[in-house]
């Protein structure tokens, strides 16, 4: 092959490598932009589905504040049940006034005989005459606290003591009451307690003050007895907290005055209500609660 044959041959390799690499050049510029034209689609894709689950979890989150906010009790109608604004609201106030508390307990006493409650029952003494009996019926037959698993009777009796106290009539009646007016259970619970344990007052003014050594009673079987457990645990969630709540407070206030006869060791009881109620969303009055546990947990330590 002579010179000249060589240098076509050379120029058309050439040529050919050149459009090669042309083509290859825009094939895969091709190729590049549908990558990342297919990329920016998938990323989209990823985004439009995280944007969907953020719209799923704010409108679950709503949903649940809406529920929260509903099952909390109206503070337009606090005045009207209990003459003032909702008892126990303020989360660093844990001081009692006794003339505030037995205002309230008397305006929450007047509001629930409008209600037909116990009139529909033929019951006519009076909402406040009706706690009061069942308090006393309550306080003169105490439930077992002691050697509870060692008998099945005591047991039986234990998981049966409302109903045998009670009795079925004034037990549903009670639980009628406690359904329709769900809405004030709390602060109803904050006044009874400010009321009755911690001034000292009888629900009726012709009776006597309940004995805070029977009360102690009470709080031991809800929290140290599988009939009050078990009692507890078949109620509903924010009415167990609260009987838990202040059965803690009662134990607390027995280690004060040095009769904590049974030897409760409350500190197991405050971890546990504090957890449950740190993620419980109906409490009104949940950072009150948690201030209360707070400071009975560095008492305790």
């Amino acid at each position: 092959m002579n010179s000249t044959s060589r240098t076509l041959t050379t120029v058309a390799v050439v040529f050919i490598l050149i459009v090669v690499g042309v083509v290859a050049y825009f094939m895969g510029s091709k190729w590049h932009k549908k990558q990342v034209a297919l990329s920016r689609q998938d990323a989209e894709s990823e985004c439009l589905e995280v944007i969907k689950g953020l719209e799923e979890d704010l409108n679950t989150t709503r949903a649940q504040l809406e529920a929260e906010l509903q099952s909390r009790p109206n503070v337009q109608t606090a005045p009207e049940v209990f003459g003032t604004d909702t008892p126990g609201a303020v989360a660093d106030d844990l001081t009692t006034d006794c003339d505030q508390a037995a205002a309230q307990i008397n305006s929450l006493f007047k509001y629930l005989d409008t209600k037909p409650y116990l009139s529909e029952q033929g019951i006519n003494a009076g909402s406040a005459a009706f706690m009061q009996e069942n308090m006393a019926l309550l306080l003169d037959k105490p439930p077992v606290n002691i050697a509870e698993m060692q008998n099945m009777f005591r047991l039986v009796k234990n998981m049966t003591h409302f109903y045998r106290v009670l009795g079925k009539k004034r037990l549903l009646l009670l639980k009628e009451i406690l359904a329709a007016e769900d809405a004030i259970i709390e602060p109803a619970m904050a006044v009874f307690y400010a009321h009755v344990v911690e001034c000292g007052n009888p629900l009726h003014e012709k009776t006597r003050p309940a004995s805070i050594e029977r009360l102690y009673d009470y709080a031991g079987y809800f929290l140290n007895t599988l009939g009050g457990r078990s009692y507890l645990l078949r109620r509903e969630s924010k009415v167990r907290m609260l009987v838990s709540y202040y059965s803690i407070l009662i134990i607390d206030r027995a280690n004060d005055e040095k009769f904590n006869r049974y030897g409760i060791d409350v500190r197991p009881y405050i971890d546990y209500l504090f957890y449950d109620i740190s993620n419980q969303k109906g409490l009104a009055s949940r950072e009150r609660y948690l201030t209360r546990l707070t400071a009975l947990r560095s008492k305790y330590l």
